[in-house]
């Protein structure tokens, strides 16, 4: 039999996608999956990789070995650039950039584990642990906070995780100015005071429940100076965008898949995300 093109299968994909945000995947002889893409829009995205000239070894073989393409819409922009980034975790398509930069996707370093440990002088310390955590309040794990990080769903979580440390930093009323360690993002440790009114609402915002703690943060900062107000209202949009990308996305995953409250490890997580997309790569559905 004729094994076909992998352009031509690229093309006539392209001619039935939808106009409309969502990520695509690359599927090769044995249904292996090659490849995952986002797109603001499915259809024109197919065709600029149907008329690409493969430049390189890396190129052309992704091409080349191309035998299906699915496509999973999404509700936004947004919401397609995230998904890639989890679809990347779960699967790890061996010809994606991201997938081949940062080496194996099931290496520790990409599944980071949040501790909230109370120290000796009753403050709180935050660490970002590669393993489960045996001491404190354990969250996560969150596969796409940490340092190195470049992708939309990675800088919403990473930086937006900082923004919330800055803003227990202001309410705390510790110091004058904002401490080095939060001036880069995600930290792999920081201890703050933070009082006991605003420990329990720390723990539901971490565990994707509540999400007003950074407004009430906010708040409590209201005494910091005027030139640093400007900062810690930008720190509060990027605090709240954390949640959506990071606690409160793994807290509804965990609902939609019956999972008990608590931490999901990461080769569950890449479990419960893979089956979300089975639908998908489904060639019966």
């Amino acid at each position: 039999m004729e094994v076909p093109d992998g352009l031509e299968v690229i093309s006539a994909a392209a001619a039935e996608a939808p106009r409309r945000p969502g990520v695509y995947l690359f599927l090769g002889e044995a249904d292996d999956i090659l490849y995952v893409g986002k797109a603001t829009d499915v259809r024109q995205r197919l065709r600029q990789h149907a008329a690409a000239k493969p430049s390189d070894y890396w190129l052309d073989q992704k091409y080349v070995l191309v035998r299906r393409i699915v496509w999973e819409l999404a509700a936004d922009e947004e919401a397609a650039f995230w998904r890639e980034e989890e679809l990347i975790f779960a699967l790890g398509p061996a010809h994606n950039a991201q997938r081949r930069r940062d080496g194996d996707p099931a290496t520790a370093r990409r599944s980071p584990y949040l501790t909230v440990i109370q120290d000796q002088h009753d403050r709180l310390r935050f660490v970002l642990t590669p393993t489960l955590p045996t001491a404190g309040r354990g969250y996560g794990c969150f596969p796409h906070l940490g340092k190195g990080h470049g992708a939309p769903l990675g800088i919403a979580c990473s930086d937006g995780y900082t923004a919330l440390l800055r803003l227990l930093w202001a309410a705390s009323g510790e110091g004058t100015q904002v401490p080095a360690t939060l001036a880069r993002s995600a930290p792999d440790e920081y201890a703050v005071t933070v009082e006991p009114a605003l420990r329990e609402p720390l723990h539901q915002f971490l565990s994707g429940a509540r999400a007003k703690l950074p407004t009430e943060l906010l708040d409590r900062a209201a005494n910091r100076p005027a030139f640093q107000q400007t900062g810690l209202r930008k720190d509060l949009a990027l605090a709240r965008l954390f949640y959506r990308a990071g606690p409160q996305r793994l807290r509804e995953r965990r609902l939609r898949h019956g999972r008990r409250a608590g931490p999901i490890d990461p080769d569950t997580l890449r479990a419960l995300i893979r089956a979300e997309i089975t639908a998908v790569l489904d060639p019966v559905g």
